[in-house]
């Protein structure tokens, strides 16, 4: 039996990607492979380990999947649980302390009830591969897993991984490629409020102003330089009750939407047109027979199921455009600081002008 192409789903995060994730799940000849790069670069602060250039021995790759990263782990202690960490807590052999492994952050629920079952059951098929790249690696872990479950293709689909697409690229240069855009404004608005862009975004401000990063680092030389709620967020210090009191403004998260959406954009439209379709939130809330019908098509798996747009409909609800709920100087700033991607996007055809 042939193999179908891989399809990969990049966007900014808080873009719809969980939902398609969900679609994706459903769909009965798809492996769903969801967060994985969310998790095994600890929300963006490891991007280069989870990328190694050549070639890396199967135990070190399964190492790094099985990693317990600092910052996703350290947000559970403190019981700050993203919706998209699906493992049993409670019901699974893993604790917060001393940590959940990536690899069983998201993935691996998402694809088994028993998610532990499955971690143990892929180590020695992982650790025992002859040295390759990490992206070979990916593929062979993608695939196995593919046979596993009787499946024909595979997507992958990580939050906020249009920051990597240039990686991704590289790894996986026979792929199709969905771009899944929203809006900028609520985008913005939905990761302001999100625990894991939370910390991602407070990861940087802390890095920026330490000169190094303080969950790799010891080094607190520049720390009485922190304004207070910054240097309550240190892990050294951190509380669930600093976290949540930090000011993070939809202003600051839509200039960050801005650059993803525009660095994004320069690698995808590099790519031949055929190759990447883009896909608008919007339009697969208002038009969902019609969203999903396109989505289908990117699998290459023949004629679209039927049956699957059709229970997929059922599973899409109806947004609402939180921006335009602002008070009036609020929403200036947002569209202001959204702008840049709002052009960008507009040069390719996606305008949110009449929505």
């Amino acid at each position: 039996m042939s193999v179908p192409r891989p399809v990969i789903v990049v966007g900014t995060g808080r873009c719809g990607s969980t939902l398609v994730s969900g679609l994706m799940r459903a769909h009965p000849q798809v492996l769903s492979i969801s967060e994985l790069f969310s998790f095994v670069t600890d929300l963006g602060a490891r991007v280069p380990g989870a990328f190694e250039p050549g070639p890396v021995s199967g135990a070190r790759f399964w190492a790094r999947l099985t990693e317990r990263m600092p910052r996703s782990n350290l947000l559970l202690r403190h019981g700050l649980r993203m919706p998209e960490v699906t493992y049993p807590l409670g019901g699974g052999r893993e604790r917060p302390d001393p940590g959940v492994p990536a690899v069983s952050m998201a993935m691996l629920p998402h694809l088994s009830d028993d998610p532990d079952a499955l971690l143990d059951a892929l180590a020695p098929v992982m650790r025992e591969r002859a040295p390759a790249s990490m992206a070979a690696h990916y593929r062979a872990l993608f695939e196995h897993l593919m046979h596993r479950f009787g499946r024909r293709t595979w997507v992958e689909r990580s939050g906020g991984s249009l920051r990597i697409v240039h990686r991704l690229v590289e790894a996986f240069p026979d792929a199709h490629w969905v771009h899944l855009v929203r809006d900028g404004r609520n985008t913005a608005i939905s990761m302001s409020r999100h625990i894991g862009f939370r910390m991602a975004l407070m990861g940087y401000s802390l890095l920026e102003l330490l000169g190094v990063d303080p969950f790799e680092s010891d080094d607190r030389s520049e720390a009485d330089d922190l304004p207070d709620d910054l240097a309550a967020l240190l892990p050294e210090a951190f509380t669930a009750e600093a976290f949540r009191s930090f000011d993070l403004s939809p202003a600051m998260c839509g200039h960050y939407w801005s650059g993803e959406i525009r660095r994004g954009l320069e690698v995808l439209g590099a790519m031949a047109p055929e190759r990447v379709t883009t896909l608008v939130y919007e339009d697969l809330l208002e038009h969902p027979r019609e969203g999903l019908a396109r989505l289908g098509a990117t699998l290459g798996l023949g004629p679209v199921d039927a049956g699957w747009v059709e229970a997929g409909v059922a599973r899409i609800g109806r947004g609402r455009s939180a921006w335009r709920e602002l008070p009036p100087a609020e929403r200036r700033e947002l569209t202001e600081a959204c702008a840049p991607g709002l052009a960008a996007l507009a040069e390719v055809g996606v305008r949110w002008d009449e929505r």
